[in-house]
């Protein structure tokens, strides 16, 4: 029996769950109605943003939407990780030619859930993100899925997010409470905004419900942060 590092299959989590419900919900409203394909980052490596994005996917996937998680963090890939699985090819692979895109994508890994995972290949592979065969990925999956999420590397590390976000609807930008510096941040949203993103909103990240920080995994809050409250701080 595979071991799924996911909230929603585990009791105990019930309350992060809903934290997730709640970033499910406020997506859903958004100004902008076209949410075919959101992006989640963040500014440094651990801050939680891969396992927001499988929740999230999970989360949308469960209200009977038709969703595909596509893991772009091909350096250090974690994705296959929070449902336990494996995965001998990835986007890398089909990117590159070598494989077609239906033979690499994991199909009903949870119902209504596919996965298009990744496989670490080392450094140089922004080049990949710049030609037409992901514009062609992404518009052949927009035809079979109702969302795309799309999980990337932290901001501050490559700038693979960054160039992903121009074929994004939206953005939704991770935060770790207390876990990166503020020039880190700026940082980050700069990128974003050069590139044009349009950026959803901040989650923060590993918070306990009594507001310390917590440095293990799962702890969440509802504390979910529309871009407009954020400019302001």
């Amino acid at each position: 029996m595979r071991r799924r590092k996911l909230v929603f299959f585990d009791r105990d989590k019930e309350h992060i769950a809903e934290a997730i419900r709640i970033l499910r919900t406020n997506l859903y409203f958004t100004e902008s109605k076209d949410r075919k394909v959101v992006l989640v980052t963040s500014s440094i490596p651990k801050e939680g943003k891969s396992t927001i994005a499988a929740n999230y996917a999970l989360s949308v996937a469960i209200s009977g939407e038709k969703v595909i998680l596509v893991d772009c963090d091909i350096r250090r890939p974690r994705v296959v990780d929070s449902f336990g699985i494996k995965a001998n090819y990835g986007l890398e692979e089909v990117l590159r030619g070598k494989k077609n895109l239906e033979d690499v994508i994991l199909h009903n890994v949870e119902r209504n859930l596919d996965l298009l995972p990744a496989t670490s290949f080392g450094e140089n592979v922004t080049e990949l993100f710049l030609g037409k065969k992901i514009v062609e990925i992404l518009d052949g999956l927009k035809e079979k899925y109702n969302l795309i999420v799309l999980d990337t590397p932290p901001l501050t590390v490559a700038t693979d997010a960054a160039l992903l976000s121009t074929y994004a609807d939206g953005v939704v930008y991770v935060v770790g409470y207390d876990m990166v510096f503020k020039k880190e941040l700026l940082s980050g949203k700069k990128l974003l905004e050069k590139a044009g993103a349009n950026i959803y909103g901040v989650v923060v990240n590993k918070v306990s419900i009594n507001g310390y920080s917590m440095g293990n995994y799962g702890h969440y809050s509802s504390n979910y942060k529309y871009y407009d409250e954020y400019k302001k701080r």
